[in-house]
């Protein structure tokens, strides 16, 4: 079972606003004899402004903190917005988003059967190469990458592979250099879907 309490405020929450979810949360696991419960709290905060503009995301360090040691989830409106265009897009499942829901602390969706190449640690040609260091991830000239900016995804492809200057059809470990269709940027999360 999972508890979700939704609220809508001016501004952020206070600890009591992301903690009162766990009366609820204990009142049910008492009613039903078992603590197989979960609670969520679910806030559309600084609703005055428009999403971009928000503070995102809106809990502190201790709340988070807090929320995991609770096992109670945090999630913004905003987030789950973006998690629905995600799902339509096709990078999140459905039922990989409903176990999300149940994570403590703060919860994240990520991209469905992928694995995570990290960020770039350096960007050039306008975004359009970054140098990435991989480890056991095979990456190709033609593969798919997922960029994920603040919670949106997108897909672009790579068109060159370089280790050490010279240009390579494969890569799996390693600092390499990788040329793509598109920009992205230094805070891009890059993404490969697992074959």
């Amino acid at each position: 079972m999972l508890i979700i309490e939704i609220k809508g405020i001016g501004g952020t929450s206070k600890n009591s606003d992301c903690s009162q979810i766990n009366t609820i949360k204990h009142r049910r696991a008492e009613q039903r004899g078992s603590f197989d419960v979960s609670a969520l709290y679910l806030v559309n905060h600084q609703r005055y402004l428009p999403p971009k503009n928000r503070r995102n995301p809106p809990f502190n360090e201790q709340q988070i903190n807090d929320a995991a040691n609770e096992k109670r989830g945090l999630l913004t409106t905003y987030d789950l917005f973006k998690l629905n265009s995600n799902i339509e897009a096709g990078f999140v499942k459905k039922e990989d988003a409903r176990a999300a829901l149940l994570q403590h602390g703060l919860v994240t969706f990520t991209p469905s059967d992928a694995d995570y190449l990290g960020l770039p640690q350096e960007i050039h040609h306008n975004g359009t190469v970054a140098i990435l260091k991989i480890e056991d991830i095979y990456l190709y000239q033609g593969a798919k990458i997922i960029v994920c900016n603040d919670g949106v995804y997108s897909e672009i492809e790579i068109l060159e592979i370089k280790i050490d200057g010279q240009t390579v059809e494969i890569a799996e470990n390693g600092e390499i250099g990788i040329k793509f269709n598109r920009s992205i940027s230094r805070k891009s999360e890059l993404w490969i879907a697992k074959k």
